[in-house]
């Protein structure tokens, strides 16, 4: 009995070492730390020829060329580059041709009637310009430039917050494309613990219930890895829309999510903000250009000195035959001094002061919201550097978990609860560094809108 016995145990270990020895090649191992560089799209068809990997800058470029916002804002600045010309039309003589018929029973410039009517005809050429009115015409030629060159910096800001939505999109389908495969490494994983728990089950050394846990775990890890594809392409979508265009291949990606220091200390990054920041540097060109305009307002004091004169003919049959047309000219000087015109003067002075004052008070605002963007990002990138040492070292411990569990299942000495634990300890990790090292490139990018770099 006790030989039988002892046969009975010598056929279970062979079997269970046929078995380990049988599944031991069709173990793979835990996916290494995700890697995040040279993204690509999910397949490539057969025969297709790989498509150039698509930069960051190639993106940005794509954006500035073809977003509506950015062309709003270049149509902005052709507009107000109109509006400059338009004001320098004050520095130029205006002429027009008039030509007159009329037919009337009133003597011309009396108030006597003639039994009938005549006809008149009159032709003429008028010519009239301002000599000099003190410096309005000066100003608001001025204005208009510096009010130009707002418009520019907000040209500016347009562009810098569309890179910066580029590169929110762009770092959107890196970690898009990263998940993928943390989530296929997931089912190749599943995969392979299935069948070793189909084995072990058909040789009985483990219940049904290891089996039917095995495969729930796989269905779900395919679950997962469905919502990660369907990931890959809303944020392409988010991409496209990024770029401002209608249509565009997936391609590679050859931007990876590496980190490094940021090469500014927190005062040096407020400076640089400061002194770049195109919201500061159009509220600055606003403020002179409302200057001007108080001195235009205040110059409406001032006397105006015109110069008008016309050349022509004319004729009339009241008298005489109406042609031939008898000549006429006149040349007129003017000079305009205001009295009085209801305060109009004074309170056009008090619109134009106080529209500076606010405009002085926002550039106020905006120089503390600057200032709080960038010491924001600024913390939120030196977390984040932290968070990504963090998860990278969590990776590495799930990972060596895992293997340790595999090893232990494998041989009979640990469940598949083991396994399971393991498996999403070190998906969740991976998954965790992944996100880690986008907030990081998130936060990088948002740091370097907010000093006014792109």
């Amino acid at each position: 009995m006790r030989q039988f016995k002892g046969n009975g145990l010598r056929l279970q270990g062979v079997l269970l070492s046929a078995v380990i020895l049988f599944l031991l090649p069709m173990t793979a191992k835990p996916a290494d730390t995700p890697g995040v560089a040279a993204q690509g799209p999910v397949s490539v068809p057969p025969g297709a020829q790989a498509a150039k990997p698509l930069t960051l800058d190639e993106v940005v470029r794509i954006a500035l060329e073809n977003h509506s916002s950015v062309k709003s804002a270049q149509f902005q600045i052709k507009a107000q580059d109109a509006v400059v010309h338009q004001q320098m039309a004050a520095y130029y003589p205006t002429v027009n041709f008039n030509n007159t018929y009329r037919t009337s029973n009133t003597v011309s410039d009396t108030s006597a009637t003639a039994s009938r009517a005549f006809d008149s005809v009159a032709s003429a050429t008028n010519v009239s310009m301002t000599l000099y009115n003190f410096g309005k015409r000066e100003g608001l030629v001025q204005s208009a430039r510096d009010t130009l060159d707002a418009t520019h910096y907000a040209y500016n800001t347009t562009a810098n917050n569309i890179v910066l939505a580029v590169k929110q999109a762009y770092y959107g389908v890196l970690q898009a494309n990263a998940l993928l495969r943390v989530n296929e490494d997931t089912v190749k994983s599943r995969e392979v613990t299935l069948r070793q728990a189909q084995g072990f089950y058909d040789v009985g050394t483990r219940p049904k219930s290891d089996l039917t846990q095995a495969e729930a775990n796989l269905y779900l890890a395919q679950a997962n890895l469905i919502a990660a594809r369907n990931g890959v392409d809303v944020a392409w979508a988010n991409l496209i829309n990024a770029m401002g265009v209608d249509e565009y291949p997936k391609q590679p990606l050859a931007e990876d999510l590496s980190i490094a220091p940021f090469p500014m200390s927190l005062d040096e990054a407020k400076k640089t903000a400061f002194a770049a920041r195109p919201e500061l540097l159009q509220f600055e060109a606003q403020l002179k250009a409302q200057d001007q305009l108080i001195a235009v307002a205040r110059r409406n004091h001032l006397p105006d000195f015109l110069f008008a004169s016309s050349y022509g003919r004319r004729g009339n049959d009241v008298g005489s035959n109406l042609f031939p047309l008898q000549p006429s000219w006149q040349v007129q000087l003017s000079l305009n001094i205001p009295i009085f015109n209801g305060f109009q003067t004074t309170y056009q002075v008090q619109q134009a002061l106080y529209n500076y004052y606010s405009i002085k008070e926002q550039e106020r605002v905006e120089r503390q919201q600057i200032a709080l963007q960038v010491q924001q990002n600024y913390l939120n990138l030196a977390a984040s550097q932290e968070v990504v040492k963090a998860n990278e070292a969590a990776v590495k411990a799930a990972k060596e978990n895992l293997e340790l569990h595999q090893g232990r299942y494998q041989v009979g000495y640990a469940p598949l609860v083991e396994v399971t634990d393991a498996e999403t300890t070190y998906t969740t990790a991976q998954t965790n560094y992944v996100n880690a090292l986008v907030s990081y490139k998130l936060a990088l990018a948002q740091l370097v809108n907010a000093i006014g770099r792109q």
